[in-house]
């Protein structure tokens, strides 16, 4: 941040407290106007940011999301929820019973503007029809129609899951969507492309393969690649969800629940505990495991067997190790 930016902001936090709030808004919907993401993708950010449910009536379709960035049923607008017009036929609200919080308002304001954009650039761009395609709450019709807009046929293609930044190569159908786990770039290719070359600029980029399939089912591809892309590192960059095989049904089903117990636990070691169960367990042996970590066999078979005592399974034996590696997956994945 550039220093007169930093003065400005400390002069509005001096004079009220709020109003750097506000200025945080502001930045926040101009960067999601930014990214061009769809209606959808705009209101999970507006749910966030506000901490309550947010909704959208544009002439017949109603769309809501919850503070957590979950779609849910539609329903119309209470009389007690602020409301604001976002287009002809359409209203935008927060559905919060109460006093309102202090930037409610502004945040209805932004909502409705950036809504009036997303509107505006539908019938030039292609990002309203990729989250169109994805969607889960879309009806088969309108993801069908949403694929010729993207000149792809509807058999073969995969979601792959990266950063906002960089984009892949135009010739592939490619926006960033709000996930509740932040900004999200999703990219549309033909299952036998080669996702990596879908990116002029691919170093140090991570992305997670979804499952492939035909066009009607681009929602689950989707799913599967937000889990893939959660489980990169900088030592495996590039994840295929169809590589994880039943973890895949474990990590998705998980999603909407708290931390799982097993991956509590591994929480609540420290770094060093958790690299010594890491090597045990890959290297399915505690000399080699020692070895690898540079520590003296004795040392790493005592610390482990107090390790086995805290997690209550020992990870050497055949169904401890498949509870130490779903435990891992889902601390990472809630993480």
């Amino acid at each position: 941040m550039e220093p007169d930016m930093q003065d400005l902001l400390g002069r509005l936090t001096a004079l009220d407290p709020d109003a750097s709030e506000t200025l945080k808004v502001v930045t926040y919907f101009d960067a999601l106007v930014a990214r061009s993401v769809g209606v959808e993708s705009m209101l999970r950010g507006a749910a966030v940011l506000s901490g309550a449910t947010v909704g959208q009536r544009d002439g017949r379709q109603i769309v809501r999301v919850r503070a957590d960035g979950v779609r849910i049923d539609p329903v119309e607008p209470s009389h007690s929820w602020p409301v604001r017009a976002s287009g002809p036929d359409a209203i935008t609200w927060i559905e919060r019973d109460g006093d309102a919080h202090t930037n409610d308002a502004m945040i209805l304001e932004r909502l409705s503007l950036a809504l009036g954009i997303i509107r505006a650039r539908r019938s030039v761009g292609p990002e309203s029809a990729v989250e169109l395609a994805i969607s889960s709450f879309a009806g088969v019709e309108e993801r069908a129609a949403a694929l010729p807009r993207l000149r792809l046929t509807a058999m073969g293609l995969r979601l792959v899951a990266s950063p906002p930044d960089p984009a892949p190569l135009p010739q592939h159908p490619s926006a960033v969507v709000a996930t509740r786990h932040g900004l999200t770039r999703a990219t549309i290719l033909d299952a036998e492309t080669d996702a990596v070359r879908a990116w002029s600029e691919n170093a140090g980029l991570r992305l997670g393969l979804g499952v492939a399939g035909p066009g009607e089912r681009l929602p689950e591809s989707w799913s599967s690649a937000l889990v893939a892309v959660r489980l990169t590192s900088p030592a495996e960059p590039v994840v295929d969800a169809a590589d994880l095989g039943a973890m895949l049904l474990v990590a998705e089903a998980a999603e909407s629940g708290p931390l799982h117990p097993d991956a509590a636990a591994l929480a609540g070691l420290d770094d060093r505990s958790r690299e010594l169960l890491d090597a045990v367990t890959e290297e399915q042996s505690v000399r080699a495991a020692a070895q690898r970590l540079g520590r003296h066999h004795s040392s790493v078979q005592e610390r482990l067997t107090a390790l086995v005592e805290i997690l209550g399974y020992d990870p050497r034996s055949s169904r401890g190790h498949a509870r130490y590696v779903l435990a891992r997956m889902l601390l990472t994945l809630g993480s």
